[in-house]
């Protein structure tokens, strides 16, 4: 399995556990009023903001313990303890961005900008059809959660069976 399939892997993963911890809190007593849009509002920044910055330490982990991974593959197969250079090459290599990763880049989050917009719409119905603010706030923000998803399963999908032009 490639890098970028790897590191898409633990950030849907990650996003996810997110997602759900945004979930149990909206159904749980500590949750605003329904009425308390204001609230709500705020708490869906909060966790957009934390979501960000457990996103950042969770790469961060996933790099180190990819980096000790390899140095430690490559220390058994070699036996040289002092394979730094060889796993610090077999790293850089790991994370080197070509042209065809941009491209798959490019294709997953226009898919990913597909559901988000998708998401707005379905909330923007939501409130056509009388339904409380809350409810489309709700739909958004599960909607740009689910395109989080869909963009790194694309990711993972194009890396590996390969992106075709057009």
């Amino acid at each position: 399995m490639s890098y970028a399939s790897k590191r898409n892997i633990v950030s849907i993963v990650s996003g996810l556990a997110l997602f759900v911890v945004y979930i149990i809190y909206a159904l749980g007593t500590r949750a605003p009023a329904a009425e308390d849009i204001q609230a709500w509002a705020t708490a869906i920044l909060v966790f957009i903001g934390i979501g960000i910055c457990f996103q950042i330490v969770v790469q961060i982990a996933f790099h180190i313990a990819l980096a000790i991974g390899i140095a430690v593959t490559e220390t058994i197969k070699t036996g040289d303890t002092a394979g730094g250079e060889t796993a610090e090459r077999i790293v850089g290599a790991e994370m080197l961005e070509d042209e065809r990763s941009k491209i798959i880049s490019l294709k997953s989050s226009r898919i990913g900008s597909r559901v988000m917009g998708i998401g707005l719409i379905a909330a923007l119905v939501a409130l056509a059809v009388g339904t409380e603010i809350i409810t489309a706030l709700h739909i958004m923000f599960g909607m740009f959660a689910l395109a989080t998803v869909v963009e790194g399963i694309m990711g993972i999908i194009y890396h590996e069976r390969g992106v075709h032009n057009g």
